[in-house]
């Protein structure tokens, strides 16, 4: 095996870390790290498999193919195959079968003729496997498993503990945390609670436990010399640009990817070639707050019940005529103006791929007097220290040996690498932090902290679309999603959105690419049918959306996306108990989406039934209090009710997020009603008055 050259301590530490939560089945946290060593170098063929072999246990058989597709070490080929195996399985077609099963096969092939591969077996390797990697799963891994299970049962509170109890093991499990942000609006203050920079602190030398417990193929050598992390300054919000949602501007050099090369991602297809015992045993009850969202939820059913029984009177009594019963169509996703003739244009398209690859991330736009000073440093290796030092770490790492050079200078330099990604960690979860409760400025600034290769990675850049997306302005969010997808076409959790961000803006032609690619993704056909829906709607403005958007719910009920998507549909068709229906179902599919509820308020208010739809409107406001669509819908229900003293403070906060011609004619209109209201009270009481005085 040729040797490579050393990898950087911090480094070291995500892979070890990885493994550990490989060993535990705590998979999504070890993808989540595996992303940031895959970041570092997605070159090296260590990385790639463990990335890959994160997507393959989470049984995202699409992504691990496409990840591994170029790889040539014996793993990364023998999990290629595997993956291979499973996609074949999935699919439909014995054509598309044998595709992937003959990539599989040849793949093996190419691993058994390489001449790392011993001819002899080592039995003393064999025996060896299961003292070197198997142990009993850890306290933070089984605190974070039975918070997930919790969320399952509706359960908010006690996931919570759970979560906590996690992080309070072990600061590494930065999914907890993510989960904690997620179901944060129903059980969690964050000026109280803990903050990212609470519990991603760094190691201190006297604290930290370095010793092992007394119960292969590896990655390069770790060293002191290299470092692979690094850190931009802290952005100050007069350092920014700003754009009129109040929201950070992104660069303005950055180059937007045409449709042309998005297209290349279609058309270009590398080749397969050469703890407390007390906390663990309490059960705990259900919040109040999710006792109130249920009962609201029953009060909407039972409406909905009485609707669908009206309903059925009408039919029965030919008091309607019954809808016609619509005929599944042969549902298709077409690539535009696409040219056959591949393999002329091989080469070009595989150039046009990497210039793709190599394409700065959009970054937040620096004001004209920073723009000079380049927050983010460049590399810069350490000077070259004593064999001893990097001997001393490297037998720190390996269980072969024993460990003569250990000192406090090792010891020093293995915790600099562990708080390293700790801090990279922190900066994430700051990020999804404030972009879960909806501040975009504050998650665009925190994200800027990571360098380049942290930065442009697909879930960072998903976190900065999701932000810029929830204020509103959809082609900010377009162009980091836009990036996401091309670096990563397999990391398919932003694709519901950016579809959408493309359908508001009516971008047919990217929308048409990315429903292409998605269309044979197996392993992520939810987020394929909701891009392809928003495809249809704006291409054709047919029925056709309704039916993709129901194939997305029938292959995952339990996501709300597709159901807000459903009740949109048929609320634009005039069918009010069908909107409605699925608007309730996206609610309950999560209670914390302010999505949901506020299509029911919309759909409510279309009925004129103003007092419930403000009901529902408080809720989708407290879960998203800066959204000026919602804070203006809100000023809507309260003048029709004729509350007009709070509809000025509700438009007011509208307008203060984004300036609207509509909404300041609205706001004329509320306080012309607000006069009115107030002079006729004063005509009232000056009457009163005169009453009296005559009496008197």
């Amino acid at each position: 095996m040729k040797e490579q050259p050393n990898t950087s301590i911090e480094a070291w530490t995500l892979f070890a870390l990885i493994h550990r939560d490989l060993d535990d089945k705590d998979y999504r946290n070890a993808l989540f790290l595996a992303e940031r060593l895959y970041a570092i170098n997605n070159k090296n063929t260590h990385y790639v498999y463990i990335y890959a072999n994160c997507l393959f246990q989470l049984l995202d058989y699409s992504a691990s193919y496409t990840v591994l597709k170029t790889a040539r070490s014996i793993p990364c080929l023998n999990l290629f195959a595997k993956s291979c195996y499973e996609l074949g399985n999935l699919e439909e077609t014995s054509e598309k079968q044998r595709f992937y099963w003959e990539e599989g096969s040849q793949a093996l092939r190419i691993a058994l003729s390489m001449d790392e591969l011993p001819d002899d077996i080592y039995w003393g390797d064999e025996l060896a496997s299961a003292a070197v990697r198997h142990h009993m799963p850890s306290k933070a891994s089984l605190c974070n498993l039975l918070g997930d299970l919790y969320v399952k049962l509706d359960n908010i509170r006690a996931a919570s503990i759970y979560y906590w109890e996690c992080l309070k093991q072990n600061p590494y499990k930065i999914s907890a945390y993510t989960k904690l942000c997620d179901i944060a609006p129903d059980c969690i203050d964050f000026n109280t609670a803990k903050l990212p920079q609470d519990i991603f602190t760094d190691f201190e030398l006297a604290t930290t436990d370095l010793s092992k417990s007394q119960h292969s193929y590896l990655p390069p050598r770790p060293s002191a010399d290299v470092s692979e992390i690094n850190f931009s300054e802290d952005l100050t919000s007069s350092s920014v640009q700003w754009n009129s949602f109040s929201v950070p501007d992104i660069n303005d050099d950055y180059q937007d990817i045409t449709v042309g090369q998005l297209r290349a991602l279609v058309r270009y297809s590398p080749k397969v070639i050469e703890d407390d015992d007390e906390l663990l045993h309490t059960e705990y009850e259900r919040g109040d707050l999710e006792i109130k969202k249920n009962t609201i939820i029953d009060s909407i059913n039972h409406d909905i019940r009485i609707m669908k029984a009206g309903e059925a009177y009408k039919n029965k009594h030919g008091l309607h005529k019954k809808p016609p019963v619509e005929t599944p169509q042969k549902l298709k996703v077409e690539l535009t103006q696409l040219d056959d003739d591949r393999e002329n244009e091989y080469e070009r398209e595989k150039n046009l791929y990497e210039s793709i690859c190599k394409t700065t991330p959009p970054r937040v736009a620096k004001s004209k007097s920073e723009m000079d000073d380049d927050p983010r440093p460049n590399k810069k290796l350490r000077p070259v220290s004593s064999k001893a030092k990097n001997q001393a770490i490297d037998g720190y790492f390996f269980t072969q040996g024993t460990n003569v050079y250990k000192n406090q200078q090792t010891d020093e330099s293995i915790i600099n690498g562990m708080n390293k990604v700790l801090q990279a960690l922190c900066i994430i979860a700051n990020g999804y932090v404030y972009q879960s409760f909806y501040h975009c400025e504050k998650a665009a600034l925190e994200l800027q902290k990571l360098d380049d290769s942290q930065y442009n990675s697909a879930r960072v850049l998903c976190i900065l679309g999701k932000a810029y997306y929830d204020a509103g302005d959809y082609q900010s969010a377009r162009a980091f999603f836009k990036q996401a997808f091309v670096i990563a076409p397999w990391y398919c959790d932003g694709v519901p959105t950016y579809s959408t961000c493309l359908w508001f803006l009516e971008k047919e032609k990217e929308l048409n690419v990315l429903a292409y690619k998605m269309k044979d993704n197996r392993s992520h056909l939810f987020e394929a049918y909701i891009a392809a829906g928003n495809w249809t709607k704006c291409a054709t403005g047919s029925n056709e959306a309704t039916q993709w958007f129901q194939k997305a719910v029938r292959l995952d009920p339990t996501r709300s996306y597709a159901h807000a998507l459903l009740g949109y549909e048929e609320w634009e068709k005039g069918n009010c108990l069908g909107a409605k229906q699925h608007f309730a179902k996206s609610m309950i599919a999560n209670k914390r989406s302010y999505i949901g509820w506020y299509g029911l308020a919309t759909a409510y208010q279309g009925m004129e039934e103003y007092v419930q739809a403000k009901i529902l409107l408080f809720e989708a406001i407290r879960l998203h209090p800066r959204h000026p669509v919602l804070l203006a819908t809100m000023a809507e229900v309260l003048f029709e009710l004729e509350e007009y003293s709070e509809a000025v403070k509700f438009i007011e906060k509208s307008l203060a997020i984004r300036v609207s011609t509509a909404n300041e004619k609205f706001k004329q209109s509320i306080i012309l009603k607000l006069e009115m209201e107030e002079a006729a009270e004063a005509l009232e009481e000056e009457e009163e008055y005169h009453d009296d005085s005559i009496s008197l």
